[in-house]
Order: C-alpha cells, then sequence, then structure tokens
C-alpha cells in the first residue's frame, strides 16, 4: 500500500516548469555526427542562445525572428525548442524547411539522430523510424510526420503548398525563409503562418540567414527583423566595463609594407576605450558570457535577434579578416556577398558594391607642399566641431574655386565638454595660422560647433556666445527633407547664442556626390597623406558611414540617411566644415575674384554688421 501511494504521489506530482534553454541543459543530447562537439548539451557553450530559447518556449511570447549567420548553432536552438514541446507541451508542431528535398534530409540527418540519441525524446516515440522503408512499423510516422504522444511533427517543404495548408498548427518553426519560393496558391510563409490562427497560444519562430533586404512574392527575415524589437548583443568590455555591439566595424588589423595583413595585429578593440578586448583566435568565453540582448525597437511585440558569426566560439576572427580581405581585394562580388550574409548575418544591399568607398578614398590620399604648408588653390578655411560626452572632434577643411577642397586636420580634443581644458585646445586650433605655398597666412575663416548631443547644450552656447566676433557659431542637426543646407540663425535660448539649424539631408548630399568626383577640380575632396593630419582609415571608415535608402512603407516611399557603422563623428565634422563654407560662399566669391598677389595675411577688419550667405545677418 505504501508503494502504491508513493508511486501515485510521484505520478500526479505536477511537472516543474522548464525554460527551453533548461530543458535543453537537463533533457537534450546531441547526437554524433550531427555536431563537432556531440554529447550533453551546454547553453554556456554558447549563452548568447539562451535568451532566444527561452523567448520561443515563454508563454507571453508569440513571435520570435533570428536573423543569424552560419556557424552560430541556429539549427540546435530550432531542434531545442521542438525538443522542448514534444516533452513539456506536446503539441502540433509544423516545420517548415525551403524544400521537400531540404525538410526530409533534415528529418533524417538531424532529427531522427536527436530522438533517439535524448532519452526525453525517444520515450515520447512510439517506435524508431525505419530509415529503409520510410515508414515504422508500428506507428504512422514517417519521415516527413513523426507522432509521438499528444502531437505530431510535420516536416513541410516551402514548394509544398498541400502541406502547408492540410492541417491546424500551434508551433510553427521555419528554416530559412528567405530562400522560401513563391507557390501558386500564394507566399509559403503567410500560408504556414494561417495555419495557426485557431490557437490563442500559438508560436511562431522564424530563422533564416539573410540574402537581400527584399523578396519577390513575400517578406524576408531582414523585414520580419526590422518589424521586431531589433536586440542586439552587447557584451562587456574587461577594461572600461561599458557594453558595445559585437560588429564588424570594431575589428582592426594592420598591414605590413607589401600589403598583407599582420595576423598578430588582428584584434577586436572596444569602441568606447580602444582597449583589446579579442585576439585573432576564437573568443573568450568570458567575454560571450558577459552578453545581454538589448532591443533597439522595444515598441514591438515580436522579439528579434541578430546573430552574428563574430558571436560564434568556433569561428576564428583571423579567418574573417582574412575572408573579408581576399573578397575585397579581388572586388569579388559574390564573394562580398557571401561574407555579409553569412559571417556578418547581414542582408546584401546592391548599393552594398560601394561599401569600400572609404578605402578608395583613403587610397587616393595626396602629399601637399612640404613643410605643412596648404596648396596655392586654397582661399579660405572652415571648421567643424562634434561635441560628445567625453571629448571634441574638429575638421579643418580648405576651401578654392568651384568649392574644390581640401581636407587639412582632423583632431579629437579628449575632455568633458563640460570642463574648461578642452574648450582652451580648441581655441588653440581656431586660433592657428596655417601657411600656404605662395607665402599667405590663413586663418579659419567660421566656425560651426554642434550643440545638438542633449548634454551639453549650454556649454556650446556659452563658448560661441563669447567667440561669435570670430564667426564662431552653435548648430544643430535637421534630418528634413529640402531643408536648405543653412538658414537664418536664431537665439531662442537662454544665452541669446546665434544657433543655426543645418538641413543634414542636403548636406550629406552634397558630400557624398563631391566624393564620388574622381576628376581634380570644381568639387573635388583632397585629403593629405600626412599621419599627423589625423586623416586615418578610421576617419574615413567614420565619413562614409551613412548612406542614403529608400523604402517603401504601407504604400509610401519612405528616404532618410541609415547607419552603416557605428560611428560617424567624421561625417558629422565634415558636414558641420561643409555649412560654415556655405555660410561664407559671398566671402568665398569675392576671394575667388580677386587677383592671387592681393591675398595677404593681413587681418579683415571688423565690420558693424556682418552680412552672410542668403542676407543672414547678426
Amino acid at each position: 500500500m505504501n508503494l502504491f501511494c508513493a508511486g501515485l504521489r510521484k505520478t500526479l506530482k505536477p511537472r516543474p516548469r522548464l525554460t527551453g534553454s533548461q530543458w535543453a541543459d537537463q533533457y537534450r543530447i546531441v547526437a554524433p555526427g550531427t555536431s563537432p562537439e556531440p554529447g550533453p548539451w551546454r547553453t554556456d557553450r554558447v549563452p548568447y542562445l539562451r535568451e532566444p530559447m527561452d523567448a520561443a518556449t515563454a508563454h507571453d511570447v508569440e513571435k520570435v525572428v533570428i536573423m543569424a549567420a552560419s556557424q552560430v548553432a541556429k539549427s540546435e536552438l530550432l531542434i531545442n525548442v521542438m525538443g522542448y514541446f514534444i516533452d513539456q507541451e506536446p503539441s502540433s508542431i509544423m516545420m517548415v524547411q525551403p524544400t521537400v528535398e531540404a525538410a526530409e534530409s533534415f528529418s533524417k540527418e538531424r532529427i531522427d539522430p536527436t530522438f533517439q540519441a535524448t532519452p526525453a525524446l525517444r520515450s515520447k516515440m512510439a517506435a524508431p523510424s525505419d530509415p529503409e522503408k520510410g515508414r515504422s512499423r508500428k506507428t504512422s510516422s514517417t519521415i516527413r510526420m513523426k507522432h509521438f504522444t499528444g502531437g505530431y511533427v510535420a516536416m513541410v517543404g516551402s514548394n509544398s503548398p498541400s502541406g502547408l495548408a492540410s492541417r491546424p498548427i500551434r508551433v510553427l518553426l521555419c528554416d530559412e525563409i528567405d530562400r522560401f519560393g513563391q507557390t501558386q496558391e500564394g507566399d509559403p510563409l503567410k500560408l504556414a503562418i494561417q495555419r495557426t490562427t485557431n490557437f490563442a497560444n500559438r508560436k511562431i519562430v522564424l530563422v533564416s540567414t539573410p540574402t537581400t533586404e527584399l523578396r519577390a512574392g513575400g517578406p524576408t527575415v531582414w523585414s520580419e527583423f526590422m518589424a521586431s524589437d531589433q536586440r542586439e548583443y552587447e557584451v562587456e568590455c574587461p577594461h572600461c566595463h561599458k557594453r558595445f555591439t559585437l560588429s564588424w566595424d570594431n575589428v582592426k588589423w594592420d598591414k605590413d609594407e607589401s600589403g598583407a595583413i599582420i595576423d598578430t595585429s588582428i584584434r577586436m578593440e572596444c569602441p568606447h576605450c580602444r582597449a583589446k578586448v579579442r585576439g585573432g583566435d576564437r573568443p573568450d568565453p568570458y567575454l560571450l558570457a558577459s552578453g545581454v540582448w538589448v532591443p533597439k525597437n522595444p515598441g514591438s511585440e515580436t522579439r528579434g535577434y541578430h546573430l552574428t558569426s563574430l558571436c560564434s566560439p568556433w569561428v576564428r576572427l583571423r579567418d574573417l579578416v582574412h575572408e573579408w580581405h581576399d573578397a575585397n581585394g579581388a572586388r569579388d562580388k559574390a564573394g562580398m556577398q557571401e561574407f555579409i550574409n553569412l559571417k556578418l548575418g547581414q542582408p546584401w544591399r546592391e548599393e552594398a558594391e560601394d561599401a569600400d568607398l572609404w578605402e578608395k578614398i583613403s587610397a587616393r590620399r595626396e602629399f601637399y607642399p612640404e613643410g605643412g604648408v596648404l596648396p596655392d588653390e586654397v582661399l579660405m578655411l572652415t571648421c567643424g566641431v562634434d561635441v560628445q560626452h567625453d571629448r571634441l572632434e574638429a575638421s579643418v577643411f580648405g576651401w578654392g574655386a568651384g568649392y574644390e577642397s581640401w581636407g587639412v586636420c582632423h583632431k579629437i580634443i579628449y575632455g568633458s565638454p563640460k570642463e574648461p581644458q578642452a574648450w582652451s585646445t580648441l581655441d588653440a586650433l581656431l586660433m592657428s595660422v596655417f601657411p600656404s605655398k605662395d607665402g599667405r597666412e590663413l586663418r579659419i575663416g567660421c566656425t560651426l560647433v554642434d550643440s545638438g548631443d542633449g548634454t551639453c547644450v549650454e556649454d556650446v552656447y556659452r563658448y560661441t556666445r563669447q567667440r561669435e566676433r570670430a564667426r564662431v557659431f552653435s548648430c544643430k542637426g535637421s534630418s528634413v527633407a529640402g531643408k536648405p543646407v543653412i538658414d537664418r540663425p536664431s537665439r531662442n535660448n537662454a544665452l541669446h547664442a546665434a544657433l543655426f539649424v543645418l538641413g543634414t539631408d542636403g548636406a550629406k548630399r552634397l558630400i557624398f556626390q563631391r566624393l564620388a568626383i574622381r576628376d581634380i577640380g570644381s568639387g573635388f575632396i583632397h585629403f593629405p597623406l600626412s599621419r599627423d593630419s589625423g586623416f586615418t582609415d578610421d576617419y574615413f571608415q567614420q565619413l562614409t558611414a551613412e548612406r542614403f535608402v529608400r523604402r517603401f512603407n504601407a504604400g509610401r516611399m519612405t528616404e532618410r540617411w541609415e547607419k552603416i557603422r557605428e560611428r560617424n563623428e567624421a561625417l558629422d565634422c565634415c558636414v558641420y566644415a561643409t555649412a560654415a563654407a556655405e555660410l561664407m560662399r559671398p566671402t568665398l566669391e569675392a576671394l575667388v575674384k580677386e587677383p592671387q598677389p592681393q591675398l595677404q595675411a593681413s587681418p579683415a577688419p571688423r565690420p558693424r554688421r556682418r552680412v552672410f550667405s542668403k542676407g543672414i545677418s547678426l
């Protein structure tokens, strides 16, 4: 009797509620031959999968989108989610692969071995499948239909409309949706999702390596990810303890004199403190374990995760660098697309063929006259200053006839803008004298300082208000399309400082048009080869860190500038310096008309009323 009661209590005892990752750690066995690391599953090996697995099995999350690179165990995640629902919440499950053949291969090569190797799943199946006949003798299970206690798994190809439309489904797992085709009955992904509408507790998991942003006839993982909360995996820097995303922009390396990559120099840097956080080998497990998922679009109810090969514990950083370098050096468009899709987990855009624009600009740098002097063609100087919470960045440009321009220097002044030291160093730059080859001495004619940071607005106003006679003004950007590069200033602030609102859309279009000019002359932008000028590879990557995109949304076309790299301070500085040149347009046009010998070093007299472009007066 006691044994009977003990057995009854054990039978009636509720099963503990597990998350997806907890179930995988406790029950999942990775079958030999299906993975380089067979045996008990360990989520700690791929800590970035913990939250996506838990979200895919949570009751309060309906839809999960995973845009992933290769070699990040995304297929293992799908198998873990499937195993969880088979063991913990028996349901009707459908897995959709791009083709019927791919579904059968996945069933035979991944699912069947997992069921046999994992006792918790093997016990749920009435009998093992017979690979010779494709059908079990004791059950109705086949290669494409797995019956278990309380439910089934249907393996379907996106090219089989009958398989997509024949049954109600509670759990929908879709793999490689960017490779789904188009059927006579419509988009297969929409057909599959339609099968889940009868379930209030349905679960939809979409996983894919991206291909392009758009796909004829249906959505892509990119479009689904952009509609989600867009989570990125941020790790903690072991040096400054600030968090940053594992992105390709943070990967650096050096080259020898022949242009070959120095393997020992390959590294990933923290974007905050510039310290080395990873070498050329596999990532440190402690770095991956420090990561957390941070939503970039928190208003969406759909969970979205972006996984890059930089997260993978099996991928060496040096292999990625050499693969990128080889494809880029050979101008191999197909190779670059494979790298962006398979390694970075990002969609390929046709504009990406100009992704090496920064390298082209860097490669065309030239020697200015010896002794650090400016070319004779430079008639006027302007400066643009970007304000960050821990530094100021300033770019000085020279301007000549036809708005041909010369980069003079780019300086990074470290120090809080709330302290006077950084501004004093900026003063030294703005008061500098720049000699030209023909003996003239030029000073910076106009400077625009960004006040749009939000935390140092009054500090910027205070600085520029006291220097307006030297043509140092505050500015802030406006992304409104069609707005002029620079317009009349306002003084609607507590310090009554002159504030210019810049049309950044027009300014960026103008800059990129000029960067595309290949022949020296009107509009061409020169850059010096001097090492101490500040025009480094990092500068040119920042200068080209944005691109102009057009997208259709709700039947309307939207246009905007989109960041393709995390840092764009150099572009902002160039925008401000260009706007300052537009402000000084009358002065430049007058200088162009003056005979060259009349250009002297004597400072211009201070007028009582200063008139700038478009009749702007202060």
